[in-house]
Order: structure tokens, then C-alpha cells, then sequence
């Protein structure tokens, strides 16, 4: 496993790297312009003396001699001055001082085109040779430890400069860095105090707009987490709660029917009542499941969506309980317009309707007659669901939509109906109401955004 890397080392070499070569590609402009500085001067009087020499050769051969012991003896350019000129045959003319013998044809161009600058490191001179035009030549020449030890002197100083800005910048990059990681320790310091008993407490504020940020995106997902958490333990504690009770009554059943010798009608019975609680707890168990999945889709997945008519699904639910309105004797119609189309999740918004009708059938009597409507009402899609059934007290109505509330006069049922719908409304950005009057009955209205074009031409 490959261990990570501080931030604050991966940024403090980076600069230091960065830095290094701009220290040290500085270091190295400065020295070449320093020995620039030395020698150039010194190699141009050299040039000249020699080109004055040469138009003496040229003019008067006589004055060559003393001319040439006149420009040895000036010691304006340092000790050790030397002077050669030699004729074309190779025989030296006139000459002052130690002459190194090796000049030969060595070098680099010297200030002028038909001058050659010759660096005797080992002797410490510097020469230049300037060829004649009758192929003689001319080498004049100085010791040259002076400007070779200022020049090692400028370059140890660079070095130095160079290194201790270097370690400079160094240690201000390692601060700076300390500075700017340290808002990141402290956030980490501070998410590692929040465990999942205390997912309600957020980060503070930051300094720096960056962590600042970070800060605001944890929080948002801390929210998440105890968003999950909190349905994950909701789930959990309506399950415990809501299954306790079926299943108590159907392992009681199967008790009492094993414990005693009964008839064959008898333990039809005991079986009959066992599958009733059975499909209870199925339908418990997919609705608590289905109200989970609701509740704990943040509204960001949405690739379950597509364009959904809902007049079509009004229609389906009509047809799989109009049997049911028959055998109870009472009156189910629908009246739904065409093209109500919405943008949801097909299974949802299928699962709404048909919980409003069978909370409908559910909770009045047999004989009282249910109307479902399917239209359009100021730019939404409207569902209503209404029952002549004998209605709801005011004092319960602000709590039907709760989960588990059943009411003091509601039969049956786990109380999760018109909890399920107002998590499906609420997840496709709707709204739903209820209306109800003692003896006049109830009415579930569900607005929801239509779909573009779903409104009539």
C-alpha cells in the first residue's frame, strides 16, 4: 500500500525545486557577466597596444624596438608583461619579457577578427596574438592572477548568495505552507471529533475561502449522512415497531393451533388467519421499504424519471378497483383529461394514486361512493381523490399525514398510506392537502409541476 505524501513537503520541494533552478540560472548570469566585466576591458587595451605595435611595423621598422620595450614596461594592466613580434619567416623581430613559447594557433576569437585571445591557466596569463598582414605576427601579453582571484572571489560569494537565498526561500516556503496546511489539520482535527452520535454538529467557518469551502461541502455532506443515518434509524425502529405486533399474532396462532387435536375445518382456519397475517406483513414490509427508498432519495438521482401521463395511470388503478367498488356496492368513477403529463418516476406516482384510492375505500363504508379526477388547474397537474365517507375530526386532521397514525375511529391498515404520498409529492416537488368535514366527507388534492408542453396549445 502506497503510503501518502504531506502536502507540506510535496509543496515546500516543489518551490524549492522551482526556486533552485532561478537561483542557480541566476548565479550562473551573474558570474559570466562578472568575468565579462574583468576581462573584456583588459582584452581591449591588449587589442589596442597590439594594433599600435602592428601600424608601427607597418610604417618604420626602426621605431619597432623601443616602442615595443615602452608598452612592455607599463604595468597599468599588472606585473609580468610580455612582448613578441615575430616576422613571417618565424624569427622574432623585437621582444619584452618571458614569452610563453606554446601560443601556437590556439584560442578563441579576440576582440578583433584577425586576433586570437589565448588563457594559459596553468602560467596565470592571458595573451593576444594579432597576425600581420605579411604574415608576421604580434603577442602582447600580462599575468593575470589578480582578475582570476577576484573572479574566484565573485563566484564564491555568488555561491554563497546563492545558497543562503536558496534556504531562505526554503524556509519561507516550509512557512507559508505551514500556514496554509494548518487550516486543513485543524478541519481534520475537528472532523475527527465527530462520530455518528454527533452527526448534527457542523464545521465553523475558515479563515481562507479554499478550506472555507471544503468546510461547507463536509457540512453538506454531514447533513447527508445524518439525513441517512436518521432514516436508516426510523426504518429501523418503524419496522421493529410495526412488525412486533403481526408477527406476535401469527406465531400465537400457530401456537394455540399446534398445542390442541382439532378438526380439519379448524385448522383451515388457524391457516387462513396465518396467511392473512402473512400478506399483512408483506405489504407492511414493502410499503416501510418503498417510504425508506422515498425518504432517502436526496432528489439529485433522478434516472428513474421519464415523462409520465397521468391520466394513463389514473386509468390503471380505475381498472384494477373498479371489482372491488362492485363487490362493495358502491361508486368508483373517474373522470381523467388527456395528455396530464408530468416528469417523475412511473412506479412512484402509479403507488400515489392508488394509495389515495385505497385510503378512499379503506377508510369510509362500503356503500360510500369515491371520485378520482385527473386535470390541469393553473399551470400544475392536479389529482383529487374524494370520498362520501363519514370524514375526519378536526382535531386529527393536522397529524393524517404521520407516519403510523391511524386515528381513534380508523379499522386496520398501518397508518402509512398518506405518509407514503406526501414523500412521493414531496420528491417530484409537489404539494398535497387535505380537506374533510365530519359527515360530508374528504378530499385529497395533489398538485405537481407540469412537464413542458404539457399544457394545451
Amino acid at each position: 500500500m502506497r503510503t501518502p505524501r504531506s502536502l507540506r513537503v510535496q509543496l515546500t520541494v516543489t518551490f524549492a525545486v522551482f526556486a533552485g533552478l532561478v537561483v542557480l540560472g541566476t548565479a550562473i548570469a551573474t558570474s559570466i557577466l562578472i568575468e565579462r566585466t574583468v576581462w573584456s576591458p583588459l582584452d581591449s587595451r591588449l587589442s589596442e597596444e597590439a594594433e599600435t605595435l602592428a601600424a608601427i611595423v607597418k610604417m618604420n621598422q626602426n621605431d619597432l624596438a623601443p616602442a615595443v620595450a615602452l608598452i612592455g614596461r607599463e604595468e597599468d594592466l599588472g606585473p609580468g608583461k610580455f612582448v613578441r613580434v615575430t616576422s613571417a619567416d618565424g624569427w622574432v623581430v623585437a621582444s619584452y619579457g618571458p614569452v610563453p613559447a606554446d601560443l601556437g594557433n590556439t584560442g578563441t576569437v579576440g576582440p578583433d577578427a584577425d586576433q586570437r585571445l589565448v588563457m594559459d591557466e596553468a602560467r596565470g596569463t592571458r595573451t593576444v596574438v594579432d597576425t600581420l598582414p605579411d604574415g608576421g605576427s604580434i603577442a602582447i601579453g600580462v599575468q593575470v592572477e589578480h582578475p582570476k582571484a577576484t573572479i574566484r572571489r565573485a563566484r564564491l560569494m555568488i555561491a554563497v548568495s546563492a545558497a543562503l537565498s536558496l534556504a531562505i526561500l526554503a524556509g519561507l516556503a516550509w512557512a507559508i505552507t505551514t500556514r496554509a496546511t494548518s487550516e486543513l489539520e485543524r478541519l481534520a482535527a475537528e472532523l475527527e471529533t465527530i462520530e455518528a452520535g454527533s452527526l448534527g454538529r457542523r464545521l465553523e467557518q475558515r479563515n481562507t475561502s479554499e478550506v472555507d469551502r471544503l468546510a461547507a461541502v463536509l457540512n453538506r455532506v454531514l447533513a447527508r449522512l445524518e439525513s441517512a443515518i436518521g432514516h436508516l434509524r426510523r426504518f429501523t425502529a418503524d419496522a421493529a415497531h410495526e412488525l412486533r405486533t403481526p408477527i406476535a399474532a401469527l406465531r400465537t396462532r400457530l401456537e394455540v393451533g399446534l398445542a390442541s387435536s382439532r378438526d380439519a375445518s379448524a385448522y383451515r382456519d388457524d391457516l387462513l388467519d396465518a396467511l392473512e397475517q402473512t400478506e399483512r406483513l408483506g405489504r407492511l414490509a414493502e410499503t416501510l421499504l418503498t417510504l425508506s427508498a422515498v425518504e432517502g432519495d436526496p432528489g439529485h438521482a433522478r434516472e428513474r424519471d421519464h415523462t409520465v401521463d397521468l391520466g394513463q395511470l389514473a386509468r390503471e388503478v380505475a381498472d384494477s378497483f373498479e371489482p372491488v367498488a362492485q363487490e362493495q356496492g358502491r361508486r368508483f368513477a373517474l373522470r381523467a383529461d388527456d395528455h396530464v403529463t408530468v416528469v417523475g418516476d412511473p412506479d412512484l406516482l402509479k403507488r400515489l394514486i392508488l394509495n389515495l384510492v385505497d385510503n378512499a375505500f379503506h377508510h369510509t363504508p362500503p356503500g360510500a361512493n369515491v371520485d378520482l379526477a385527473v386535470a390541469r388547474r393553473n399551470g400544475h397537474a392536479c389529482i383529487r381523490a374524494h370520498d362520501e365517507g363519514p370524514g375526519i375530526p378536526a382535531s386529527e386532521q393536522p397529524r393524517v399525514f404521520e407516519r403510523f397514525y391511524r386515528g381513534a375511529t380508523a379499522e386496520g391498515g398501518a397508518g402509512l398510506g398518506l405518509a407514503l404520498c406526501r414523500e412521493i409529492v414531496s420528491r417530484h416537488r409537489g404539494e398535497i392537502l387535505l380537506a374533510s368535514e365530519p359527515g360530508a366527507g374528504t378530499t385529497v388534492t395533489v398538485t405537481l409541476p407540469l412537464a413542458r408542453g404539457g399544457e394545451p396549445a
